[in-house]
């Protein structure tokens, strides 16, 4: 069911991040209706498959192929189908036959299948693929392709040309696919790339000759001590605290707005049979949501810039990661640390050392540590503490050969040595 491309040797997809976009009211119009378009498809292909399973449980699921192959006679027995972007319906069958799969193989565990579309989800999107067509003269003509550093033209025959932020990111680059993405909870739109570069000019694939030879184990944790290596380095988990605190507080205010636009409307609609109005036609409590969400994606940005240079420079600077296998899932049903557990991002650290050691030809080992690390004995004062008791220890000293340690530096210890073997 998967799609998958065959890229030539020297070259190498990669993502981009989004990069704001800035439509005109028609093009904004352009934008819903191609939304909608793939919204509907999604619909439709869920209600069919549904409906056929439900018939026969023993038919296998239909391919990818065999889905587009439907497009034609949708597009013949609803005519407003062809005003989509026919790239973009084929990136929806394609997404929708992967979360399938997904569903089927169970990856990750416990994966639900596909649900239906709505149009009052906070987000929307539709992606487009970049198929050259060939010019007279024998050139490529690409759909999707930047005019200059604020400007990207998208179409061939009635293209569209939309404002943007720096597209510098894409310079000399072969856009592969596009999205647009439109978030109602900031009332934005963004666009992210699928790009292809050659792999020589690419500094990630630079850097792989540039082998440092060191070796590190990283013990995560919390508060001034969320990072701790095995040779006692520090870091303190992102410091967010301030922009949690003005969300708080535009949280606070969008909570009590809603409360009270909630009663206003109940009453209301009691009293009037035959008009009915609903919470969201109040204009304050929407400008009140819009600004929460804002303040909540800065505390996001912020976050997350910290853990990129944190595990570029962790990548870069060591040639074999080890670090703990923490399953964090388990770890946030403990009411009293769920919320310092989630803010210390151990879950997006671990993602981006996995892509950054792939792309710069480092080793990432992840491994299971409250052993001494000097002798290899272990406590029997440890043996059956919980979580919530291990974490009150911060300094003990091992009873076989006197050797003091401290916790998290201790725990990085072990988790280099275990990964060397």
């Amino acid at each position: 069911m998967r799609q998958k491309s065959n890229p030539a040797l020297d070259e190498v997809k990669y993502g981009v991040a989004q990069i704001r976009m800035y439509p005109t009211t028609a093009q904004k119009t352009y934008f819903w209706r191609l939304f909608g378009a793939n919204r509907w498809l999604w619909n439709q292909i869920k209600d069919m498959t549904d409906k056929r399973y439900q018939n026969n449980k023993k038919l296998l699921f239909p391919s990818t192929a065999s889905l587009k192959k439907l497009l034609p006679r949708l597009k013949q027995e609803y005519p407003w189908l062809k005003k989509a972007n026919s790239t973009s319906l084929q990136a929806t069958v394609e997404y929708y036959c992967n979360a399938q799969e997904a569903f089927f193989k169970q990856t990750p565990v416990g994966r639900k299948p596909p649900k239906f579309k709505g149009r009052h989800f906070y987000r929307q999107s539709a992606t487009l693929k970049n198929v050259p067509s060939k010019r007279k003269d024998g050139s490529l003509l690409y759909p999707i392709q930047t005019v200059n550093k604020y400007c990207l033209r998208i179409g061939t025959r009635k293209p569209i040309f939309v404002e943007t932020s720096s597209l510098n990111r894409l310079k000399h680059k072969v856009i592969k696919r596009m999205m647009v993405v439109y978030r109602a909870d900031l009332d934005r739109f963004y666009l992210s790339f699928v790009v292809a570069d050659q792999k020589e000019e690419l500094p990630q694939y630079q850097a792989k000759v540039q082998k440092t030879g060191k070796m590190i184990g990283i013990d995560v944790g919390l508060g001034n001590e969320w990072l701790v290596t095995s040779d006692n380095h520090r870091w303190s988990v992102p410091q967010t605290f301030e922009a949690e605190k003005a969300k708080n507080l535009r949280q606070s205010h969008c909570d009590r707005n809603r409360t009270a636009v909630e009663k206003r409307v109940a009453r209301f609609n009691q009293k009037h049979k035959e008009t009915k109005i609903d919470k969201y036609d109040f204009a304050n409590w929407q400008k009140l949501r819009k600004t929460k969400s804002k303040y909540q994606a800065k505390a996001s940005n912020k976050r997350r810039d910290y853990l990129h240079k944190l595990t570029t420079h962790l990548v870069k600077q060591y040639d074999v990661i080890a670090i703990e296998d923490l399953k964090t899932k388990n770890l946030q049903k403990n009411h009293h640390l769920a919320k310092s557990i989630a803010n210390a991002s151990w879950r997006m650290f671990r993602q981006m050392l996995e892509y950054k050691c792939e792309w710069y030809g480092k080793k990432l080992i992840a491994v299971t540590s409250r052993i001494c690390s000097d002798c290899g004995q272990k406590n029997p004062a440890f043996a059956h503490m919980k979580t919530r008791d291990w974490l009150s220890v911060r300094e003990w000293t091992c009873p076989f050969c006197r050797a003091e340690h401290d916790r998290d530096v201790n725990a990085a210890k072990n988790i280099l040595a275990r990964a060397v073997c």
